[in-house]
């Protein structure tokens, strides 16, 4: 008989949250499998099987577990079955949670309430609070304000929606006097043809709200009564931009050229990047429903269309892939001799992904974390972390796979190892590969001098120690306290940033953002460098 114990990762640490089974109760399981994941107020912790045999579960999802615990059994015969099988009859029931008081919290869960300035008290439950759990108030606090923004968002569940925070920004700002874009209708093209500079002085002088760094392509105009441009917008060049009401664009969030954004309202997050010839807009651009969001981080390819008649609500770090297709209402025959005559809003939740060339119909939902392969059509909802595809879309599988530790060791080993062949290929010198308790190389530059190097595990982020110019630590996971000077540590599965840096540091946050892995804080854009 094998037993699964969870082992004291940290001496600070008495319990832990066992959040997911892996490995069902009574399947067979091999040496390594990874059969349940489990949560401490310091890490994410992926649980592996000792040995090979039959598991049985001694706890629940859900239950919160001393450390030193068994939680498992497995068992190698039959004889062992029915003895572990007996033991799970006669297990002690789980310790009661800790009162609210205690406010244990997994460390997910304390990352994002840090990020969004949430108060862990703020949460009614017993015994630890996960990430879950705080994204569950967030969700609520959004339909809160949105209710009481908008009721044409009435019977829209927001569960999954990170929203940009210019929804529900105040109202008076970025109000443009009327009587401009009454001379914009007069002479636009006159206006498209004045430098970026000039443009963005009489945005100002009329009431819009204009950041720093602002940039408006050769033949771009913006018109709406309320404008909101956020630091870094970037829109290329014969772009149009015109909504009935109101445009708010986050911070650094880019747009290349022949740009089209036309609806009632429009909502766009922080650091979005979209290619070429989007269109947002589309028939019924105008009616009362026409309102999008994109949320922060998201990504918008080449030639998308939008139809924008009723919501159309994309959360944050979203994918629509190039010639994508989200369509709000159709256009056929008289519904009185039985065609369908539909409108109806779309949502995608955070960190969905649509395919390339692939349409989503009106009404439909695409889950958080769900993935639409290219060419599919979607006519019905997309559970959250499926992989749907085909025509119609039907749901195939898992949109990602359990990765265990030792696994994503080595995928963060390969990374630099990557990461050193490309700087090497786009002409720099960096020294040999240097394999120690993790991997390393210098780049060797005079402007970017600096190490890069993947460490498992990073306990104190203050006992880094700072080599020539800059250094920058891959990490699965960070620890307390602050980097010193001259050192970044990036938290690869919490996904933040420790520290600061310059160059080299952007590189290498690059490199990160096109492996999927987009860092906070945020937002963000590579300035250039190495790669």
């Amino acid at each position: 008989m094998i037993e699964i114990i969870l082992t004291r990762e940290d001496a600070n640490t008495e319990f832990a949250l066992l959040t997911e089974w892996l490995a069902d109760d009574g399947s067979e399981v091999r040496k390594h499998d990874v059969v349940c994941l489990v949560e401490t107020t310091k890490a994410s912790l992926e649980i592996e099987a000792p040995g090979a045999g039959t598991i049985v579960h001694l706890y629940a999802e859900g239950a919160e577990v001393e450390l030193g615990e068994r939680i498992a059994l497995i068992a190698e015969s039959a004889d062992e079955l029915e003895q572990a099988r007996g033991v799970r009859g006669s297990a002690a029931t789980p310790a009661a949670p800790a009162a609210p008081t205690s406010r244990k919290a997994t460390r997910k869960a304390v990352e994002l309430a840090e990020q969004h300035g949430i108060d862990l008290d703020a949460i009614e439950k017993q015994g630890f609070i996960t990430e879950r759990d705080v994204e569950a108030l967030l969700a609520d606090r959004a339909l809160e304000e949105v209710e009481g923004a908008s009721e044409v968002l009435a019977g829209i569940s927001l569960e999954g929606v990170s929203l940009p925070a210019s929804f529900t920004a105040d109202d008076s700002v970025g109000v443009v006097d009327p009587a401009f874009l009454a001379s914009l209708d007069d002479d636009r093209g006159a206006f498209a043809a004045l430098p970026s500079h000039e443009k963005l002085a009489a945005y100002r002088a009329a009431g819009a709200s204009v950041g720093e760094g602002v940039v408006l392509g050769e033949g771009t105009t913006v018109w709406a009564p309320r404008i909101v441009l956020e630091d870094g917008v970037s829109i290329g060049p014969r772009g149009v931009v015109r909504c009935v009401e109101v445009v708010a664009i986050g911070a650094l969030t880019m747009f290349g050229a022949d740009f089209q954004l036309r609806c009632r309202r429009a909502y766009l997050g922080a650091g979005i990047w979209g290619g070429r010839s989007i269109r947002f807009g589309g028939g019924g651009h105008r009616d009362p429903w026409a309102i999008l969001t994109v949320g922060d981080l998201g990504f918008v390819g080449d030639e998308v269309f939008v139809n924008v008649c009723r919501p159309v609500l994309i959360g944050r770090e979203v994918f629509l892939t190039m010639r994508s297709l989200l369509v709000t209402h159709n256009v056929g025959h008289s519904v009185l001799e039985g065609f369908e005559n539909r409108f109806a809003p779309i949502v995608l939740e955070d960190r969905s992904q649509v395919g390339l060339g692939t349409v989503v119909y009106a009404g439909c939902r695409v889950g958080r974390e769900a993935i639409v392969a290219s060419s599919s059509y979607v006519v019905s909802d997309i559970p959250a972390g499926k992989l749907a595809i085909g025509v119609p879309a039907k749901v195939a599988g898992d949109a990602r796979h359990s990765v265990s530790r030792p696994r994503q060791v080595d995928l963060g080993r390969r990374m630099v190892e990557d990461l050193h062949e490309l700087v090497s290929l786009r002409g720099h010198e960096v020294s040999p590969l240097v394999a120690d308790e993790g991997i390393a190389f210098e780049v060797l530059d005079p402007d970017a001098r600096g190490l890069v190097a993947f460490r498992e595990r990073v306990a104190d982020l203050r006992a880094v120690t700072p080599a020539e110019g800059e250094t920058v630590v891959l990490t699965l996971e960070a620890g307390s306290g602050e980097p010193p000077g001259g050192v970044a540590v990036i938290d690869l599965l919490a996904r933040r940033l420790h520290g600061s840096g310059g160059v080299l540091l952007d590189s290498v946050r690059e490199f990160c953002r096109k492996r999927g892995i987009r860092v906070e804080p945020g937002p963000w854009r590579y300035p250039g460098g190495l790669i």
